[in-house]
């Protein structure tokens, strides 16, 4: 029964491999385009714009190394002898998770810096939001790195390893230890992604239904500080306009659920099947 379940999951991956291979080269060049067009006009990087451009660049490399890594090995193994060895495993293990982790954090991320804008505006800029987003970067990939490498270093199932027969890298065939602390983290984004986009749905439709009062309760002028002799020196952004400020909020909604939906639970899901 185990044999004919991996022979229809052997036969399911062959017959997609090359649409994979097609759709990763149209993901490139669609996120390629959409940091191309956000950095096109930017002279002064906001928070938002520089997330939305990471998680770009994150699809990219996703894309551009296990993604196509897996899809070319499996051609290969299709017509000729060739096959998957240790090193090649644990690369594509580490490099697939650490991605995919930066993607599911960078996701939430973007949904709790715009969370953080509409429901608390003044207390949003005035913080050194950009700093912070830099340093949200970082620590994104640096614990997405350790945790994802463990597994070609030794956290890993030792009575059937991962990589001797084949490449199975569902967390849970990696290893339960591995498998537990990966959903918990996957499961844990999915659910502070959509809690932080609902509230920000939420404040921006009774922002834009509510009172002139309530209106000019959440808005927040510009600032410029200027010297005495009248150059400036900083600034602070005001508040959006309320057209703009939904539409914001709707496409980082969009951005959200697209990824809950075609990655962030299908991943929960293969993983618990």
């Amino acid at each position: 029964m185990v044999d004919e379940v991996t022979t229809m999951k052997d036969d399911v991956i062959n017959a997609n491999t090359l649409a994979w291979l097609v759709c990763s080269g149209v993901s490139i060049l669609a996120n390629t385009w959409s940091i191309l067009s956000v950095s096109a006009k930017q002279k002064k990087w906001k928070p938002l714009e520089f997330l939305i451009c990471t998680l770009a660049g994150t699809h990219i490399l996703n894309m551009a190394i296990p993604i196509t890594m897996y899809c070319v090995i499996t051609l290969r193994r299709q017509h000729s002898n060739y096959d998957w060895n240790e090193g090649l495993c644990k690369v594509f293990v580490s490099t697939f998770y650490t991605l995919t982790l930066v993607t599911c954090f960078s996701v939430t991320s973007l949904s709790y810096h715009r969370m953080w804008m509409v429901r608390w505006p003044v207390n949003y800029r005035l913080s050194n939001t950009k700093k912070q987003a830099v340093h949200t970067v970082m620590g994104i990939w640096m614990v997405s790195f350790i945790l994802s490498t463990l597994p070609a270093v030794g956290w890993h199932d030792t009575t059937d390893r991962f990589y001797t027969s084949d490449c199975r890298f569902i967390v849970t065939e990696i290893g339960l230890g591995f498998g537990v602390c990966f959903l918990l983290l996957i499961g844990g984004s999915v659910a502070m992604g959509v809690i932080c986009i609902g509230i920000a749905l939420f404040q921006t439709f009774s922002i834009q239904a509510g009172h002139n009062a309530d209106k000019n309760k959440f808005n927040v002028p510009t600032i410029v500080v200027e010297d005495a002799q009248g150059k400036r020196r900083s600034s602070i952004d005001g508040s959006e306009p309320l057209k703009t400020s939904l539409q914001i909020t709707y496409l980082i909604s969009g951005i959200v659920f697209i990824y809950d939906f075609l990655t962030g639970f299908p991943i929960l899901v293969s993983s618990l099947h």
